[in-house]
């Protein structure tokens, strides 16, 4: 397979997790795509569920439970046999393989949340991102004050929950829309 270095990347990376509490809640799923810092190029990563024990999965809030039934997460998850520091590992290895010497930017939709849970669960993979995160959701929020036409014609995600892939894809061209649409110099606008 033939590796493609990005300049200036960007490490999208989406977990599924049992809840929103660091402390008591764990990664159940990691995905990973990375582009280039201008969202040209794009290369897919690994998309993994990570193994928790059934015991486990009985003692989350009821909510997380039924949503992760639904979705069939959870089947997933106890049956899978990746640990919390294999899937660590694969994403590592997927993106040093792609970033080469550049420092990549964490990138997401509320990507900090998750950024906490790595810092917590997966400290090595956490550690190769510069302090700077690239979250879509705050990029929104500044637009809706600023150009909030631009965000009334923003695409609209699909809420395809469960297709974790699917989801930074989403988040990807929300930003690429914002990129193209709010953030273009005065003369441009016109």
């Amino acid at each position: 397979m033939i590796m493609t270095h990005y300049k200036l990347p960007l490490v999208w990376i989406k977990l599924q997790k049992t809840g929103l509490n660091v402390e008591v809640d764990r990664i159940l799923e990691i995905a990973c795509v990375i582009t280039d810092g201008k969202l040209r190029k794009l290369v897919e990563g690994p998309d993994l569920v990570i193994h928790q024990t059934k015991d486990f999965l009985d003692t989350i809030g009821e909510r997380s439970q039924d949503h992760h039934a639904r979705n069939g997460l959870s089947e997933k998850v106890t049956q899978s046999i990746t640990s919390e520091k294999e899937a660590e590992e694969l994403v590592i290895d997927f993106v040093k393989g792609h970033v080469s010497a550049y420092t990549p930017s964490l990138a997401g939709n509320s990507v900090y949340v998750d950024f906490m849970f790595l810092k917590k669960y997966m400290p090595d993979l956490a550690s190769l991102f510069s302090h700077v995160l690239v979250d879509v959701r705050s990029v929104k929020a500044l637009c809706c004050h600023w150009f909030p036409e631009d965000v009334k014609k923003a695409p609209k995600k699909e809420k395809k929950h469960g297709a974790v892939l699917d989801e930074i894809k989403e988040s990807i061209t929300e930003l690429k829309y914002y990129k193209e649409h709010a953030f273009r110099s005065p003369k441009s606008k016109r």
